[in-house]
């Protein structure tokens, strides 16, 4: 049996020429669902992010990028 998550990115659109994205991302760990994503979506400042923990939903609001910022910027 896998130990991986379903982690659910849902971006709101910001104005009308950005459009909503929703995207599912099979992990381990949360941190590295999110730093896949923000690969994929390097212009996105915050996303939703949904996964199910011990059959309970959780939600969290994640500003991107997450990581240190000497190691994203060098």
């Amino acid at each position: 049996m896998s130990d991986k998550k379903e982690y659910n990115f849902v971006s709101k659109p910001y104005d009308k020429t950005t459009e909503q994205l929703d995207e599912v991302i099979e992990s381990r760990g949360y941190k590295k669902a999110v730093k896949s994503f923000q690969n994929k979506y390097p212009k996105l400042k915050i996303v939703d992010v949904w996964w199910v923990k011990d059959g309970k939903e959780i939600y969290k609001e994640q500003k991107l990028p997450l990581g240190r910022k000497k190691k994203l910027e060098g």
